[in-house]
């Protein structure tokens, strides 16, 4: 395809042109771009983990979002009625959050909770996340809109 306004042509190209890739290669255009085009081969940009208890399933854990270069991810969580308030949930993210900061390497966490989710709230500030932002009314449920809390963690809180 075609696009031109008499003195700028855009033109469509595909993932391995030659011209494109030289000059990507530049430093000063380099910093500027996303991470998934600095890196030549794919790397996992999300990891999930069955929570398994007495044989059961009884919940996930996931690094979503990994941005390998800039070394941080998001983490999120589920458990199942059932299960929830046994410490199920915080002894899983603390194992998740070990894998991310020691063998990963990461340098930070993110996790977005719903404003009306408080045992998630409790358990985010008890395991070192700090409130870093509200995104207002961003989720629509049950017929209501909802703010979204972010929250973030640095690799030296945790371990400090």
């Amino acid at each position: 395809m075609l696009i031109h306004d008499g003195e700028l042509i855009l033109r469509s190209t595909t993932a391995d042109d030659p011209e494109l890739k030289k000059l990507q290669e530049d430093a000063r255009i380099l910093k500027h771009m996303s991470e998934t085009r600095m890196y030549p081969f794919a790397m996992p940009s999300q990891m999930s983990f069955r929570i398994e208890s007495e044989g059961k399933v009884i919940g996930e854990v996931s690094l979503k979002t990994i941005r390998w270069f800039n070394r941080k991810a998001e983490i999120s969580i589920f458990i199942v009625p059932e299960y929830q308030g046994k410490g199920y949930g915080k002894r899983a993210l603390k194992k998740i959050m070990e894998l991310a900061f020691g063998t990963f390497n990461l340098y930070r966490l993110e996790a977005e909770v719903m404003e009306f989710n408080e045992p998630s709230i409790r358990l985010m500030e008890s395991l070192g996340f700090k409130l870093e932002g509200r995104l207002r009314e961003a989720r629509y449920v049950d017929g209501k809109y909802w703010d979204i809390l972010r929250y973030g963690i640095l690799r030296r809180e945790f371990e400090g």
